[in-house]
């Protein structure tokens, strides 16, 4: 083949044998690696004859104490012992709802609002003596207060109490809830695994009641010893539904911590710590090997979404740390790790339909003392982060909002472009317009700010470097530390050697943010968990590596990073060649991808299919070849492979410590993959109606059409420098934003925190390009004439743009 067809493809096959270094570099770590979980499952697998399992509503490991709770204290004192999560398929897990996922080995729901309902005035019930002296109504009379026990999580509680006559109906309900189908959960899939099943308490039955599963109900334990060990021996596997602080909660119309009134907290927990004294006996009692589990399994009355108990007591469970292939971490564990673990305990196959892994042992854990204190520590950080997601979002939004509007306002250039020149009555309007200049202070006060506000998303994660936990006012220390990172990340920035280069404090803030995210997952994401940006084990959507947000910071601090850096390397080359601009844009390119991939790094899976594409375009803008709809399709082509590879491969390892990709090529295969397709299209529906970072999408688009519209501070003109930078810089800038923009919206498609990716990528461009036209030499932003020649002069240096077409189009930088 000959022409220009032939030589684009020869071009094209250039970058093939790095295309295939990235697949096969990825294939390689994957094979030659483990992730954290993998990496400590010397404590499992477990084997045992019979399995009991407790499910205790509402508990938390500040319940634990050795006075007030012996027995509790000495069952965990034996045991490995984790953070567990109870996320279900609704933001707050309630009663019915946990034990249908802790069946289910997947989020699952009871169908039912959970939301508070216009309290009812009712005349008051019976109160203790205390309590009704601290209600002001120990003198007799008929006091009247809200009825709110159907608010919140009161009705499924309700629902235990006096309803599920009939278990097996309720399950079918669960089953055909539409949150439970969109995870592809089978509600009682635990029962119909397991020959047969004692539940001691209604709610448990939701986790053995499927259409084939042979079980037993009853309301409560036997009273006398030999009983309850005799009732334990009657089947492989006892559910136990301790469902007592669940009857402790206040009237309330809001929600609290914890849910319940401290003094009725207290009385619950002594009867479910007597109850776990007597089953510990009844278990010494019995012939075999018996795996002893405990879970706090959902939220109770108006309480909010916290971590819960989650322990593993038995022959073979040595005291530690919990953690499961499904987190990837230790101390965590979730709900729907429990059904796995029993099954595989008792010798029996895991359904295909259950997300949850097998619990195991990630290693040594200091005294219980110790730990416990570490436990309430990790739950504070999650809580904390889990409700201050939506202010941090808000904050950004209107941070960059304002700085926008400021910079529109203070730099001008909005009108240029919009009124034509000899417009008949826009003459006076774009005279005035065009003749606002700011002052030196203003545009010095603007170059602060912008900095200021694109050091905030990576300030979100160098605060979890103070142990902000400790305080006994954590959200405030939290916020300021944040400030603090904030301040120091602009100092930098702005004080440096670096300040006297053109571009030197915004490469500054890039680098910082570049190197916190990847150092941060080099040494274990400590930074990431529970970074305002990053996640929390409440929600439970990952627990290691990189989050779907960080990926967005990621994309835009790399590419821009990298375009900078082939492009230093071409200058010094003198008369650069196609290698001098590949060859920095591809070693980048390879190393980002092990970074975000790799299952003991990254373990962002979207985020390779969305990097890929993105570095190579990126090559190709830089090294003049022609960008067409072939190529990007063979682009894509190239990220789906590498994925590929990468899923195959964790699919054919042991099925216990699959990561959620290798899972995924499971579902492929068993045809359940649409299910997580759908989820993630649902997800991504939701966050672009509901999240207040989809209207960060606004200020971007302002920002845009403001800045690199025809006319705009961003764009170059015949004889004239936009925002003060040579044509060849600009051209380079410009091949970065495509690289990211293309990146981004990959990112968007195939990840399920959809618009809010590209949302939280803008937080660091915008103001970062608002910085760029504010330092602009003379201090405006607006396009400068070239030295030496007329405004309307030619630049003699065609090709210096970057055009990207359909058909085709250059990357000419020089």
């Amino acid at each position: 083949m000959s022409g220009p067809a032939g030589r684009g493809w020869g071009a094209l096959a250039r970058l093939l044998p790095a295309t295939l270094a990235v697949v096969a570099l990825l294939g390689g770590l994957l094979a030659g690696t483990t992730g954290p979980a993998a990496a400590a499952t010397a404590g499992g697998p477990w084997s045992a004859t019979r399995v009991v399992d407790v499910g205790v509503a509402g508990l938390t490991w500040s319940d634990l104490d050795p006075e007030r709770t012996p027995e509790l204290w000495a069952l965990a004192e034996e045991s490995a012992i984790g953070a567990l999560s109870v996320r279900a398929a609704r933001p707050t897990t309630c009663l019915l709802d946990g034990w249908a996922t802790l069946g289910a080995g997947n989020r699952a729901r009871y169908p039912g609002p959970v939301e508070p309902v216009p309290p009812v005035p009712v005349p008051s019930v019976p109160l203790p003596e205390d309590d009704a002296v601290a209600n002001g109504a120990d003198d007799g009379s008929a006091a009247v207060q809200a009825d709110t026990r159907l608010s919140w999580c009161g009705l499924e509680e309700q629902v235990a109490d006096v309803g599920l006559a009939e278990p097996q109906q309720t399950v079918a309900r669960v089953a055909a809830d539409e949150a439970t189908a969109r995870f592809g959960a089978e509600p009682g899939a635990l029962g119909e695994a397991v020959d047969c099943s004692t539940v001691v308490g209604r709610a448990g039955s939701l986790a053995v009641a499927g259409e084939t599963g042979e079980f037993s109900v009853r309301d409560q334990l036997p009273a006398e010893p030999a009983e309850v060990a005799a009732l334990l021996a009657e089947c492989p596997l006892t559910i136990v539904s301790l469902d007592q602080l669940t009857d402790a909660g206040a009237p309330v119309i809001e929600e609290t911590d914890t849910g319940t009134q401290p003094s009725r907290r207290e009385a619950a927990l002594a009867v479910i710590d007597q109850t776990v004294g007597r089953l510990r006996d009844a278990v010494a009692e019995l012939p075999g090997d018996t795996l002893f589990l405990l879970q706090g399994v959902s939220e109770v009355n108006g309480g909010r979404p916290q971590l819960h108990v989650g322990l593993a007591s038995g022959p073979g469970v040595a005291p530690g740390w919990l953690t499961s292939a499904s987190t990837g971490r230790a101390p965590f564990v979730q709900l729907i790790d429990v059904a796995p673990t029993i099954l595989q305990a008792l010798g029996l196959d895991r359904v295909s339909s259950m997300n949850g892994q097998p619990f195991r042992v990630a290693g040594d854990r200091p005294d219980l003392v110790t730990a416990i204190a570490e436990l309430e520590q990790i739950n504070t950080r999650a809580v904390v982060h889990y409700r201050s997601t939506g202010t941090t979002f808000w904050l950004l939004v209107l941070l960059n909002g304002a700085l926008v509007v400021l910079g529109l306002l203070g730099l001008g250039g909005w009108a240029t472009g919009w009124f034509p020149g000899r417009a008949r009555g826009h003459g006076r309007v774009r005279t005035w317009l065009q003749q606002r200049t700011p002052g030196r202070r203003r545009t010095a006060a603007l170059r602060v700010a912008a900095l200021a506000v694109a050091a905030v998303p990576v300030s979100t994660y160098l605060a979890n470097l103070v142990p902000w936990e400790l305080s006994s006012a954590p959200r405030p220390a939290l916020a300021g530390s944040v400030l603090g990172c904030t301040l120091a990340v602009t100092a930098v920035a702005a004080l440096g050697p670096w300040r006297r280069t053109r571009l030197g404090p915004a490469v500054a803030v890039l680098v910082i943010t570049l190197g916190t995210l990847v150092g941060d997952v080099l040494t274990g994401s400590h930074l990431e968990l529970d970074g305002l940006l990053g996640y929390d084990a409440i929600v439970a959507g990952r627990f290691t590596g990189y989050g779907n947000l960080s990926f967005g910071l990621l994309a835009v601090s790399s590419l821009l990073l990298t375009a900078a850096a082939a492009a230093a390397v071409a200058r010094r080359a003198g008369t650069p060649g196609r290698r001098h601009w590949l060859l920095p844009v591809l070693g980048a390119g390879v190393a980002n991808v092990v970074v975000i991939g790799a299952p003991s790094l990254g373990r962002d899976f979207g985020g390779v299919l969305a990097a890929v594409p993105g570095f190579l375009v990126l090559g190709m803008l830089l090294g003049h070849i022609r960008v067409t709809v072939v190529r990007l399709v063979a682009v894509l082509a190239v990220a789906v492979l590498a994925v590929g590879t990468v899923a195959v491969v964790d699919w054919l390892g042991p099925a216990d410590e699959r990561s959620h990709l290798g899972r995924f090529v499971g579902q492929l295969l068993d045809g359940e993959a649409w299910t997580v397709v759908s989820r993630k299209a649902q997800a991504n529906l939701n966050i672009l109606l509901g999240s207040p970072l989809a209207w960060m999408l606004l200020v971007a688009l302002v920002a845009a059409v403001w800045l690199l519209r025809p006319g705009g501070l961003l764009r170059t003109r015949p004889g004239h420098r936009a925002a003060g930078l040579p044509a060849d810089d600009l051209g380079v800038l410009r091949a970065g934003l495509v690289a990211v923009a293309l990146s981004l919206t990959l990112g968007a498609l195939v990840n399920d925190s959809g618009v809010a990716l590209p949302a939280t990528a803008a937080t660091v461009l915008v103001p970062l390009l608002v910085w760029l036209v504010a330092s602009a030499p003379g201090g405006d932003g607006a396009a400068r004439p070239l030295p030496g020649r007329a405004p309307g002069a030619a630049t003699g240096a065609p090709g210096a743009r970057v055009n990207v077409g359909v058909r085709g189009s250059t990357g000419r930088t020089s």
